[in-house]
């Protein structure tokens, strides 16, 4: 909970932020013909710092570049027909969860024994496998084949989850659903937070495509492009710092707004942006329920914190493309 409640402040000798990407798979993975080399000359062109290679149930490694940190994860895929509660007709359950920052066993995988077909173990089957690989839990895509709800999430929290993909850029993601009954990824968000769990909020490419995206296109073949979704992380440039500060929330989620300061005090939020991201921009101060708490409009907007006692507040901003930026919540005691 410390976390939670310390300063952040972008000042004179602190490290800035680092693009990063936390999903993307490989030829490894099965399900791309982007061999790793090629992904990371593609991240690399792209103004990426670092990368994390999750491809489906294999460890990827691949040595850092004197321009790009290469950092080994695995995205634990358990895919099945059955689980408890069941998916809609039609749907599959199809749990996945990034362990990123592994570092890689000997012998694979150490997959637990199964413990049943509840949503809740299969997903802590891959939290467990992951903490055994001293990584850091990210559970992916929520709303693909409606996976994973906000109750869910919070329970999950409480048991070594510490990331939630809310802006999954692939085609398929569903994070906007169809079905306008059930809750954007964004609404699963504040659902578990308003339930107090501790969980950050990430956007990701969950790229298969790199060089060949516009010929796979030209095919007729469904794209899964990169440089869509990212983290931006306020870090010294080592794979240890990132970790670190992506476990304690020191990053904001984005699909292409830029920011040039966050800073946290003891009664106030400041946000401002960077000159990368032309104006104008809309800032949503967000709190208990999803309930927007302020809204302001311009290059740098502030909240009061006591507006959110008893409660958080996360930062939502949207440039006039409709690119995003997410500032992680910040918990808010009672006076």
């Amino acid at each position: 909970m410390a976390a939670w409640l310390a300063l952040i402040a972008l000042v004179a000798g602190n490290p800035g932020f680092l693009k990063g990407q936390l999903h993307l798979h490989s030829n490894r993975s099965g399900d791309s013909d982007t061999p790793p080399a090629d992904v990371v000359r593609w991240y690399a062109a792209h103004g990426y710092d670092f990368i994390v290679f999750t491809d489906h149930n294999r460890i990827t490694t691949f040595p850092s570049t004197p321009s790009m940190l290469v950092i080994p994860g695995v995205e634990l895929t358990q895919n099945s027909t059955g689980c408890t509660p069941p998916p809609p007709p039609t749907f599959r359950c199809l749990l996945h969860v990034n362990a990123l920052f592994v570092s890689p066993p000997a012998g694979g995988i150490p997959w637990g024994a199964s413990n049943g077909t509840s949503r809740d173990a299969i997903y802590r089957r891959a939290i467990d496998a992951t903490g055994r690989m001293n990584g850091l839990a990210q559970l992916n895509h929520p709303n693909f084949h409606y996976a994973a709800d906000g109750p869910l999430v919070a329970r999950l929290a409480g048991d070594g989850l510490a990331l939630l993909e809310i802006a999954n850029r692939s085609w398929d993601s569903n994070d906007v659903p169809d079905d306008r009954s059930r809750p954007t990824t964004e609404a699963i968000w504040d659902a578990a937070l308003t339930a107090g769990a501790n969980v950050y909020g990430t956007a990701t490419d969950d790229a298969h495509h790199y060089f060949d995206a516009r010929a796979a296109g030209a095919r007729g073949e469904k794209v899964f492009p990169g440089d869509l979704g990212f983290v931006m992380v306020r870090a010294a440039r080592n794979p240890e710092a990132i970790r670190s500060a992506l476990a304690r929330g020191d990053f904001y989620a984005s699909t292409g707004v830029f920011l040039k300061r966050i800073e946290r005090t003891a009664d106030k939020l400041e946000i401002e942006i960077d000159d990368r991201s032309p104006g104008p921009h809309h800032f949503d101060f967000i709190g208990a329920g999803g309930r927007i708490l302020s809204s302001a409009e311009g290059r740098r907007a502030s909240f009061a914190l006591a507006a959110a006692r008893g409660g958080y507040v996360r930062a939502l901003i949207v440039d006039r493309s409709g690119r995003r930026a997410w500032v992680q919540p910040t918990r808010v005691g009672q006076p």
